[in-house]
């Protein structure tokens, strides 16, 4: 067993319609995952035993997704993976006004771990990191801080502008941060996740908890550089941050790619996630199935082409499906045609209608809406 502790806050950022209903963490992405079992999966895959999940509202759908921990081999009777849900005795959910207040109503548990390291991860951006090299070269360069992240100079500055930057020196060492800057200076994006020994995260909420601070990053990270020895852990790998309706739909589609599915989810590290015990999709004799990523449980006897399915998803005969993302339980009936689509959970669409988005702006429709 590792020497580290794992904290997991679940991303509550907004992306309505889908957000409405669950945290962003909980969100369904290449058919049968959430996006949650990216980190959780990492932390298992590197012996990490005791995992904290911290939400902060709408955490009913991320609780039942990931439960005790099992599919994690988390569901111990010694640590193991705790759910931790907000700190309402100290603070009602409209005081929450960042992640420092989230850790800062999980500081017992915090207290109580016998860990001497900690992972902390803000939960919104999916990746496959093996954890091991990383608290094995914050160890080695005696760090007391190691942030990952990932050189993206070949990335639009727009799309920059989306992630935390940091100033890397020829060490690795991090000589600035800056979050979500209109004009990025650097090409090295933040995954969100940070080692560091469990005593200075301590110490890190207890100060800024009493200088009434609420960013991690920005008030705590930010505001310490010059007193502390942080440095970066490059990913080579694939990094992506989960913030709007683009970047799901975006990063949905990409799993349709063979080397994206290779790297992100059959590589030495993989990806756990909750069995839903479905039988196997089923196809119709004039079904017509091309470059889709369709999970158990569905039933296709119409047309899907480049679109990413969950599971029990039924699409009747004469129904085309093209380039969209549909939800578990989603029904489509004959005759219907979708493009460019986002569906949540239980939509149905009647016979006959027709649903076209954008690529640049794909059309959402809220969880249990009849068309």
């Amino acid at each position: 067993m590792i020497d580290t502790m794992g904290i997991i806050i679940a991303s509550n950022t907004n992306i309505p319609p889908l957000t409405d209903v669950r945290s962003a963490s909980a969100l369904p992405i290449a058919g049968g995952f959430r996006i949650i079992d990216f980190v959780l999966s990492d932390m298992a895959n590197a012996g990490i035993q005791n995992i904290g999940v911290a939400t902060e509202a709408n955490y009913s759908s991320l609780m039942d997704h990931i439960k005790s921990g099992s599919p994690w081999d988390l569901h111990r009777k010694d640590r193991g993976l705790t759910i931790l849900p907000p700190n309402v005795a100290n603070k009602s959910a409209y005081e929450i006004r960042g992640d420092l207040d989230i850790l800062t109503g999980i500081r017992e548990f915090i207290r109580r771990a016998p860990e001497t390291y900690v992972i902390l991860s803000l939960g919104n951006c999916i990746y496959n990191i093996d954890f091991k090299e990383v608290i094995k070269e914050h160890i080695d360069k005696q760090a007391d801080i190691t942030v990952i992240y990932k050189d993206m100079k070949d990335v639009d500055q727009s799309e920059l502008s989306r992630f935390t930057l940091l100033e890397v020196d020829e060490e690795k060492g991090i000589m600035d941060i800056e979050v979500c800057p209109y004009y990025p200076k650097w090409t090295c994006a933040g995954a969100d996740v940070f080692v560091m020994e469990k005593a200075l995260l301590e110490s890190i909420i207890d100060e800024s908890s009493s200088k009434g601070n609420h960013d991690f990053i920005k008030d705590a990270i930010a505001k310490k550089m010059s007193g502390l020895r942080v440095y970066g852990f490059e990913h080579k790998g694939y990094l992506d941050k989960i913030d709007s309706m683009i970047s799901y739909f975006g990063n949905n589609m990409l799993f349709l790619n063979a080397g994206m599915q290779k790297e992100m989810l059959h590589s030495g590290l993989p990806i756990y996630t909750k069995n839903k015990d479905l039988p196997p999709t089923k196809y119709g004799s004039d079904a017509k199935i091309q470059n889709s990523y369709i999970a158990d449980g569905c039933k296709i006897y119409g047309t899907v082409i480049n679109s990413v399915l969950s599971g029990d998803v039924t699409i009747e005969e004469g129904a085309v499906v093209e380039n969209s993302v549909l939800m578990q339980g989603v029904k489509v009936e004959k005759g219907s045609r979708l493009e460019y689509v986002v569906l949540d959970k239980g939509v149905t669409v009647g016979e006959n209608k027709t649903l076209i988005g954008q690529e640049s702006y794909p059309l959402p429709v809220a969880k249990g809406t009849v068309i």
